[in-house]
């Protein structure tokens, strides 16, 4: 988690407390803004829940909110899309193990992936745009002074702070949920259905263990595939923790990963089995 996860943690804090996330959300505004129909600070909040994924979307749109750069109306809206598995991670671990399946055409996971949640989010973008008056997509907020009082170095000493107290609490609740796949002995279910339901605990180590399984390859890829789309129980506690600091409803958010993960589901299923994709 240091290497992978800390870094863009430390990046995102630093941007949000010198004010430069506003400067990015405004170079994102010229391709985005006919896409998605939120404030700059949510297009700048997309970017990065899709760029460093899970749950690196929660942590930015929390960090938002807390610092009055989104309403919670917004927030709620942008966190039903943009917490998702992160790229380097489906780079380099879930495309070898498509290869390895007999799965050399990887585009349509990716699509799986990202396109799904990102096209779920321009709907969710324009009921948000039908529910709040137009002046609530530009709130005025204060990056001017944020930066005139926030200096480079206390930007740092504060995003390390936060943020090294964050990865622990993030590396106690894998461990935590980790924890709990023993309790799946206690039930008679085949080997197969417990390494299945350990992935849906935790997604990192859930994966290995459904690759590992003696299920077809398909199979391994349908759950796979599902699982990555969930985020595991363990990324759902992890989340929660960042939607409390700034009272978010973590139902709202729990709504929208289940429509996701349906919709994947049904996806994934249609590719496998009925068009038959390799």
């Amino acid at each position: 988690m240091v290497p992978t996860l800390f870094p863009f943690m430390m990046i995102s804090s630093i941007m949000v407390y010198s004010g430069a996330d506003l400067e990015l959300g405004r170079m994102l505004s010229i391709p985005l803004k006919r896409i998605y129909k939120y404030s700059t600070y949510g297009l700048y909040a997309i970017f990065m829940g899709f760029f460093c994924g899970f749950p690196m979307g929660a942590k930015v749109v929390s960090e938002l909110c807390e610092n009055n750069k989104l309403s919670k109306e917004e927030a709620v809206s942008l966190l039903g899309f943009c917490n998702n598995i992160g790229p380097a991670y489906f780079l380099g671990i879930i495309i070898p193990i498509l290869h390895a399946c007999g799965y050399p055409n990887t585009l349509p996971f990716l699509f799986g992936m990202y396109g799904i949640p990102a096209i779920y989010g321009i709907f969710l973008s324009r009921h948000f745009a039908k529910t709040q008056p137009d002046k609530s997509l530009y709130t005025k907020t204060q990056p001017d002074k944020l930066r005139e009082r926030i200096s480079l170095t206390s930007c740092l000493k504060k995003a390390c702070a936060e943020n090294t107290q964050s990865l622990i609490m993030l590396g106690g609740y894998i461990t935590f949920t980790n924890a709990f796949r023993i309790f799946l002995d206690f039930f008679r279910l085949s080997d197969n259905i417990k390494r299945v339901l350990s992935s849906f605990l935790e997604i990192m180590g859930g994966v290995q263990t459904v690759y590992t399984s003696s299920l077809l390859p398909r199979n391994k890829i349908l759950w796979i595939m599902t699982a990555l789309c969930f985020s595991g129980i363990s990324c759902l506690i992890q989340t929660s923790s960042f939607l409390e600091k700034v009272h978010l409803p973590l139902a709202a958010y729990l709504k929208n990963k289940m429509i996701l993960t349906l919709i994947s589901f049904g996806y994934y299923a249609l590719l496998l089995y009925v068009i038959s994709w390799n």
